[in-house]
């Protein structure tokens, strides 16, 4: 579906950042200070994101009720992540970016930011739960399947699970790498809208869960 191609893409508005706010490094701040209100074209980084999370919410929603089995679940998690991520970008970024001002660090080790900035870490959370939780119904679903379309997913999530797990790490005993680990995570995440997209193309390959008589594909396979 062009639509989580597309979402793929612009979720990936973060690769701008040594662009347009080289002053935000890339390996010490979360990708998500781009869209904190104090910082250059937070636009162009929140408006990614909230185009990101509506597509994905409109197109998973859809997919969710043509699907059963593995295959809805994976479609529920799309649009979850979508709902969760047009929040982020739409209502709950970022004051400033603790971590290129220490004012705002401070700030938010007393809890004294915005109910909008404290939003953030949640609805960022329920995104990647949501995610993580839709590549593994797509590895499910598509279990045993003879094309290559498991093997990308496995390759996918590989690359989710290494960002994630990196980032907590980074969360739990802070370094110098927070910024390069959840990119990386990010770039799974990309992967995963992209691989969405795929599976969602009509044919035999499609990711639906419906007999073949109904979509021209196994139940529950991909390609």
């Amino acid at each position: 579906m062009a639509a989580l191609g597309l979402a793929a893409v612009l979720y990936a508005s973060w690769l701008l950042g040594p662009l347009l706010n080289p002053a935000l490094g890339p390996l010490t701040g979360y990708a998500s200070e781009l869209a904190a209100r104090d910082q250059p074209y937070h636009l162009v980084f929140g408006l990614g994101d909230l185009s990101t999370g509506l597509l994905a919410a409109a197109a998973g929603t859809a997919l969710t009720r043509r699907a059963r089995g593995w295959p809805r679940a994976a479609w529920a998690g799309v649009a979850l992540f979508g709902a969760a991520t047009a929040l982020d970008g739409g209502v709950a970024t970022m004051d400033c970016s603790p971590s290129r001002d220490a004012a705002c660090a401070r700030l938010e080790e007393l809890g004294e930011v915005s109910l909008r900035h404290q939003t953030h870490t949640v609805t960022s959370s329920v995104a990647v739960a949501a995610a993580l939780f839709s590549l593994l119904a797509f590895l499910a679903a598509t279990r045993g399947a003879t094309g290559s379309r498991h093997r990308w997913a496995l390759l996918v999530a590989g690359v989710l699970l290494v960002g994630t797990a990196g980032t907590l790490v980074e969360v739990a005993r802070p370094g110098e790498l927070l910024g390069l680990w959840q990119r990386v995570q990010l770039a799974g995440l990309s992967g995963w809208l992209l691989l969405a997209a795929g599976a969602a193309v009509p044919g035999p390959g499609a990711v639906t869960g419906r007999p073949a008589g109904r979509d021209g594909g196994d139940p529950g396979r991909g390609r």
